[in-house]
């Protein structure tokens, strides 16, 4: 936002300058060409009289003195025709046929005098022509063809410019530091505003208050935020607490409640459905109690740096043969790149690749294949568990990671494994991405930090 910003001022700036600069640059050309311009006039008329003398004379030896004189003085060359439009004075090599000079002549032989030069720039020629005729328009006698010495009006008018064009970039720059300077003080608090509100929906965390700072309205901004973003933590801490207290209550009663069923005679009518119910209870604590305390994990302790690593292929080994015998009729492969570090502490990782082939195995299905891959990737490391199971519908793999949701599968379990998954990835830094596998299954994706 800061870049765009700056870009707009940059230009707007920029355009404005420009708008006052030009025209500066061509009023100090035009005053430098007309100063030349009336001086180099006068020079001209002096030789036109001259000229338009000698040739009543029939004699140019005063008239080629003077230009002579005048070549020596100014550095500009002369050139005089007669009526036939012969050359009669010329001085510093200039002739007809020199550039541009035979045309003058002509048009000044004919009374239509060439007075003006072009205005002075840097990049302007240094000898502009003028020409006047000689004689009256009733007699022509001919024509005089002036090349003016411009090179130190262009130096002047150099000069000037590159004043006014570093005063302008000087300029430039000032606005440029001082837009800088406000779109800092106007930008950095709603960097920190954006960064406070992203963590709070990333993790219901909101552990210290914003600085007020900036224009008066994103102060009151910043305070509202503050507001709410400790309202929403209060809610979040009292729901989550609930929920562990809940949990913790409840285990005494299930605990003496299991007591009891177990030591009632097996051969009891619906017994087996009481114990059923009773397991799925206690396993829906035991994961609510799990996911209570992942997720006090990530508000108290996510800004906490971490120092510590694990070598990926050696905690994916040991999760495999964990749940190699759970997984006794599915096939459980590892294909992990070895010396991968991840700068992760191993036991976190072991348990949030744990959860996820529990998930794997119990609805992937008898006669399946779970694959286990880890490589490296250009923002870290990349770790994948892959089924070829049923899976689960694309529309509803934006659910799988909520609590308690379980789709359409008749397998049981309790809705928890996959929302503990995708809270043990935050809690460790990590990212949970889930996605079909081809042609059907479930690839969950762990993307993890690499050690350094």
């Amino acid at each position: 936002m800061r870049a765009r910003l700056m870009g707009v001022l940059a230009v707007v700036s920029f355009i404005l300058l420009a708008a006052l600069v030009i025209p500066f640059l061509d009023s100090v050309s035009d005053t430098r060409t007309q100063a030349l311009q009336l001086a180099r006039s006068a020079a001209l008329d002096r030789f036109a009289g001259l000229a338009g003398r000698a040739a009543a004379d029939g004699d140019y030896s005063g008239v080629r003195l003077e230009a002579e004189r005048h070549q020596e003085l100014y550095a500009e060359s002369v050139l005089i025709t007669d009526a036939s439009g012969r050359v009669v004075v010329s001085t510093g090599g200039m002739a007809l046929a020199s550039p541009g000079v035979g045309a003058v002549a002509e048009l000044a032989a004919r009374d239509l005098p060439q007075l003006t030069i072009n205005t002075l720039r840097p990049w302007s020629s240094s000898h502009p022509l003028i020409a006047a005729p000689v004689g009256s328009p009733q007699e022509p006698a001919g024509a005089v063809v002036l090349a003016v010495a411009a090179r130190p009006a262009l130096d002047d008018v150099t000069r000037s410019w590159a004043v006014i064009c570093a005063a302008a970039v000087a300029a430039q720059l000032l606005l440029l530091f001082m837009a800088s300077k406000a779109a800092q003080w106007v930008i950095r608090p709603v960097g920190r505003l954006e960064d406070a509100v992203v963590e709070l929906g990333r993790s219901g965390g909101w552990n210290q208050p914003l600085q007020a700072s900036g224009p008066p309205e994103l102060r009151r901004l910043a305070r509202s935020v503050e507001v709410m973003g400790a309202t929403v933590q209060r809610s979040i801490d009292v729901q989550r607490q609930m929920v562990a207290d809940s949990s913790h209550q409840l285990r005494n009663p299930l605990a003496s409640l299991r007591l009891r069923v177990d030591s009632l005679d097996p051969g009891i009518d619906g017994l087996a459905h009481v114990q059923h119910d009773l397991e799925r209870l206690e396993n829906v604590l035991a994961g609510l109690l799990k996911l209570a305390a992942i997720e006090s994990r990530i508000t108290d302790g996510r800004a906490e740096p971490t120092t510590a690593t694990c070598l990926v292929e050696a905690v994916l080994e040991e999760e495999i043969d964990t749940w190699q015998p759970t997984a006794a009729d599915i096939t459980l492969e590892l294909h992990a790149v070895p010396g991968l570090v991840a700068a992760v502490n191993d036991h976190d990782l072991g348990q949030l690749v744990g959860v996820l082939l529990d998930n794997a195995i119990k609805y992937a299905g008898p006669g399946t294949t779970v694959i286990v891959t880890s490589t490296r990737a250009a923002d870290g490391l990349v770790v994948q568990i892959s089924d070829n199971g049923p899976g689960i519908p694309v529309p509803d793999l934006s659910l799988a990671t909520q609590r308690f949701w379980r789709g359409t599968s008749t397998t049981a379990g309790t809705g928890l494994g996959l929302a503990i998954a995708a809270q043990t990835a935050i809690a460790i830094g990590a990212t949970l991405e889930l996605s079909p596998t081809d042609p059907h299954g479930l690839t969950a994706t762990i993307k993890l930090p690499e050690a350094p």
